[in-house]
């Protein structure tokens, strides 16, 4: 028998203000196309995105958020290939207008934080090559070469606590799935 636990996170809701506004950041800045909307029985409009051709969506967008009210979500992440590729989305941020929060050095991650329309904060990262505990959270600049970054990086994780590979770490994590 599967494991009723065994699942994995396919999308996230998140209630808006001005739907045109957050269908129109998304779509630009991250590649996602609507594949749905409608209004529901309940009288609310949904709105479904996708940026993976596997997946009908992986955000839905629905009216009713208070003008008001803050945020819920702490962060909403997307996963970049490469370190090169992050960087490279910093340099689009500095062209585009999209002002950058903080950028920060995780240890076993590269991030830079911006926020949607409505203030929700926004995680683009990628991996590093090491695992240290987490929370970890050091300057980063990233007009640095991605070498010169990998370098600092490694040097400041091998001070840490549990570090190891990432792949080290990736074993022994799933080795707890086979418990």
């Amino acid at each position: 028998m599967a494991n009723p636990n065994r699942m994995r996170l396919t999308h996230l809701g998140i209630y808006v203000q001005n739907m045109d506004k957050m269908i129109d950041f998304y779509t630009r800045e991250f590649g996602f196309r609507v594949t749905d909307r409608g209004v529901g029985t309940s009288g609310i409009e949904g709105v479904f995105l996708s940026a993976d051709p596997m997946e009908h969506h992986q955000l839905v967008f629905v009216t009713g958020r208070d003008p008001t009210s803050k945020p819920t979500t702490n962060q909403i992440s997307f996963l970049m290939e490469s370190l090169e590729a992050l960087r490279a989305y910093a340099a689009h941020c500095k062209e585009a207008g999209v002002p950058v929060v903080m950028v920060k050095d995780h240890g076993n991650a590269w991030s830079i934080y911006v926020k949607d329309p409505e203030d929700n904060m926004i995680e683009v990262y990628c991996h590093s090559p090491w695992y240290v505990r987490q929370p970890v959270g050091k300057p980063l600049d990233l007009s640095e070469p991605a070498d010169v970054i990998r370098t600092k990086t490694e040097a400041m994780v091998r001070t840490q606590p549990g570090f190891q590979t990432r792949e080290a770490w990736m074993a022994e994590f799933a080795a707890t799935f086979q418990e």
